[in-house]
């Protein structure tokens, strides 16, 4: 499942997240290149070592933007926290 940067402050008066990024790069300009259709599941994180929850796409009017985005709908029943957690260096001294 692909992994996609969200930022859960910036929402659809619905829930949808709009800030959304794959590698760097918001996934509007790689929709080909990463296969995305209207429905697909995705996962969402906004910091890699705190928490994941899949997501479902959809491509449609966000008014805070004026246009047409991709935006995903987190459901918040598939949370998984801390999946990737950060390894950190102990000096000892």
């Amino acid at each position: 499942m692909l992994r996609v940067y969200g930022d859960f402050n910036d929402k659809t008066p619905d829930g949808g997240c709009w800030i959304l990024q794959h590698a760097g790069e918001d996934i509007e300009a790689q929709p080909k290149e990463l296969g995305l259709n209207v429905g697909d599941h995705i996962l969402l994180y906004q910091d890699p070592d705190d928490f994941e929850v899949e997501a479902s796409l959809d491509f449609r009017f966000v008014e805070v933007l004026g246009r047409q985005a991709w935006i995903a709908f987190p459901d918040w029943g598939s949370i998984n926290r801390n999946p990737m957690p950060t390894r950190r260096r102990v000096s000892v001294g």
